[in-house]
This record gives C-alpha cells, structure tokens and sequence, in this order.
C-alpha cells in the first residue's frame, strides 16, 4: 500500500471517529421505552463477525478481523487492521393494544490495531457504549379542577466509549490484554406538561430540563490460553475471559424550568440547579468462553456472560430497581475450503443464538432477550487481503402481558475490515 493510501485511512479513521462522536450523540437505535432506565440500551462489544455468532468468542479469534470481546485476543492480528461497522435496527413495539414501529441506525465502530513486534498488538477504539432514545405521552385530571394535564417525557443521548488496547503474546499459547477506555457523553431528559381547559389544550407548556454530562476512565483485562488437541495445528481447545471493572464515571446535572407559550418564551429560563457534581457507577463484568478450533475451516464457540447492574448507582444513587444480567451465548463459524479458486469457498459462514435477562423488571416480570443471528464475511480486493461482513439479527425482548412492553427487532450489522503490513523493512533481491 503506498503512502498516501495509508495516509487516506488514517484520515478516514479520524473523520469516521469524529462522526461517530456526533452521532452517538444526536441518535441511537430508535425509540425504546426501556431505554428510559438506568443507563439506556446497550451496543455490546461484539463486531460484525462475533454478531453473526450469537455475540459468542470471548476466547478465539481468526486474526482476520478485529475481535473486541477480549482485549487479549487484538495479538492475533498480525497485520495493520482497519474495522469500521455501520449498525441499523428495526423494531416492532406492542404493550397491549397499542403498537408501534420505528427504526435507527448509527456508526458501531472504529478499530485500528497496530502490530508494534509479532508479539505485541497495540489498538486503538472508538465506539457508542449506551443510548437513551424514548418519548411517552399520558393524561391525569388536575386535582380541584376540572381539567386535564398532558404530561410528555422524553430523553435523548448517550455515552461513548475510546480505548487503547495493549495486547500480548506470552510463549506459544498463553495471550494478555489491558483496555484502557474514556467515557463521555450526555444525557438530554424533559417533563412538559400542557393544560387542557374545556378539552381544548391551552398554548402554554410548562417544561422541566435536565441535562447530565459523564466522563471518566475504566479497564477492562482479558486472557486466553490455546491448548493443541491433535498435531501440526489441526484442533485447538481455546479457553478465554475477560472482566471489566467497575468504575464510576463523574457526572454533572443542570436543570431549568421554562413557560412557553406558543413555542415562545414567556419569561427567561430558570436555572435550578447549576453544574450540580455527582457520580454514575457503572458494574462490573466478566466473560468467559470456550471454543473448539479447527483452523481455516470452522470454530465452535459458547460463551457466558454476567453483569452486576444492581449496583449500578445513577446521579442522586438512584438505582432504578435495575438486576443483575446473565446472557449465554452460543455460535459457529465456517469455510468451505480455505485458498481455493472458488470464491464461495472462501467465504465465511455464521449461525448462532443468544439468550439471556436484561437489567429491567415491569412489576414482577422480569424482561428476557432471546435472539438468532445469521453471519457472511466476503473477501475483496487482490488476495482476498479485505473484508465485508454482514450480521442479521432477529430477537424478541419483554412479552405483552401484565402491563409489560414487548419489543422485537430485527438489527443488520455491517463491518468493513481493510489489512495492510506497515512498519516492514523493504527488501531489494
């Protein structure tokens, strides 16, 4: 590759990053009522590969592509690895007879790892951790009168997430990694209440501001161990984990109170509260996975997964009732036949299937995720050296029933992988 293509990436990579900043924070996945807890809907860490696999490979990875489930795992590319993904999202959401359909989309990720020696892999990742994205309208009598109030709630937002991974190769089969992460984002929530009179609603709106800014740092370790099954590198049994710590991110809240009437102002904004210090505790998480190798032709891998988000606190140590997630996850990957002339042959297919409970709980009910997904990552360019991979995702999450909301969605990840050696001498024959 010649210097000014590398140039264009590193370019490409910044300008993406800077757009992914932006976008996170002006849009997430669509409307999602459960949203409104805790933190948000969650990305996850899996790329498109390791979505088409159920979210499942915490302990192998190909080297094809980056894998960001374990930051033990980026050592295994050895070659200069620009990932870019898109994700998008549809979603059908029902709470008794009311429906309602909407979709998203935004940047998933922005990966760049550099192999400094043929043991150590230093990366860099930008990506959106959580987004908020909800709107819910309702009605009350105003007490000792006889009108009514239409009450509107809404947030909008999220946080993101930049890291610098430093992965290891320890001997010939033991690997160790450190990701060293920011957040920051905000988070935009408002109460408007308009009064009808007579049932027909007034020109004056009654709103209540709060916006939360959040930033600080956070590691996450990992490591993996291969162990040789049947000679000449035929089968490994790969184990792997990682674990996130627990952090509590600094946070900000200002509130202000505003009367509009007709969409104007009626008298300038009160600020009730100025930059108000706080603090948002995000929980721990650890992962661990096995996965059966089959080199250049196909992987089994089953993975779990828990985090403890009963201890999540939000500003004012608000927990929102929030319990503690437990997800399985179960995938495969094959090729047909590796180096042939055959283009199919090359390409890699995926299944896999994930299930589990999310943070959230409607009364008694608690709310599970179960979904499939379906995996395809096709090679381009003069041999075979970049990817395209797409992920298809179906899922249900929640039931319609006993006042619960259920959410099914269909998401399509779409990942970019462009593998270049840079930092090789230049041999004349």
């Amino acid at each position: 590759m010649s210097l000014y293509s590398r140039i264009g990436i590193v370019a490409l990579a910044i300008s993406l990053g800077w757009g992914c900043t932006n976008l996170a924070e002006a849009q997430g996945l669509g409307n999602s009522p459960y949203s409104s807890l805790g933190m948000g809907e969650f990305y996850g860490d899996a790329y498109s590969d390791n979505t088409g696999m159920g979210g499942a490979g915490v302990a192998s990875a190909s080297g094809f592509q980056v894998n960001n489930l374990n930051p033990a795992l980026w050592v295994r590319n050895r070659f200069t690895t620009l990932d870019v993904g898109l994700v998008g999202q549809y979603k059908d959401i029902a709470s008794g007879n009311l429906k309602q359909g909407n979709a998203g989309g935004n940047l998933a990720y922005l990966s760049l790892s550099f192999p400094i020696t043929p043991r150590w892999v230093i990366g860099a990742n930008l990506k959106p951790y959580s987004f908020i994205d909800f709107e819910n309208t309702f009605t009350r009598p105003v007490a000792g009168s006889p009108g009514i109030a239409q009450y509107t709630v809404s947030g909008k937002g999220g946080v993101n997430k930049a890291s610098v991974v430093n992965s290891f190769q320890i001997g010939r089969y033991v690997s160790l990694g450190l990701e060293s992460s920011y957040f920051f984002g905000n988070v935009r929530r408002s109460s408007d209440v308009l009064l009808y009179a007579n049932g027909v609603p007034s020109d004056y709106i009654v709103s209540l501001n709060e916006r939360n800014t959040y930033s600080d740092i956070a590691f996450r370790a990992g490591g993996t161990v291969r162990i040789p099954i049947k000679k000449e590198n035929k089968l490994n049994l790969a184990l792997g984990g990682a674990y996130s710590f627990s952090t509590s991110l600094n946070a900000t809240k200002t509130t202000s109170f505003e009367l509009t009437q007709g969409s104007f102002p009626v008298a300038a904004p009160d600020t009730l509260e100025n930059n108000l210090g706080g603090s948002m505790k995000v929980p721990e998480q650890y992962q661990v996975g096995a996965s059966l190798e089959w080199p250049f032709k196909m992987t089994l891998s089953v993975d779990y997964s828990h985090q403890s988000w009963s201890q999540y606190r939000g500003f004012g140590n608000v927990n929102d009732e929030l319990r503690d997630v437990s997800r399985l996850h179960v995938g495969a990957e094959y090729i047909p036949k590796f180096g042939s002339l055959n283009y199919f042959d090359n390409v890699r297919y995926r299944v896999g299937v994930s299930t589990g409970n999310t943070p959230y709980m409607i009364g008694n009910t608690k709310v599970n995720d179960t979904n499939v997904s379906l995996g395809f990552t096709f090679p381009m360019g003069r041999g075979f050296a970049n990817f395209l991979s797409v992920a298809l995702v179906g899922g249900q999450r929640g039931t319609n029933s006993g006042g619960a909301i259920r959410e099914r969605y269909g998401r399509v990840v779409l990942g970019v992988t462009l593998m270049e050696r840079w930092f090789e001498k230049r041999r004349i024959d």
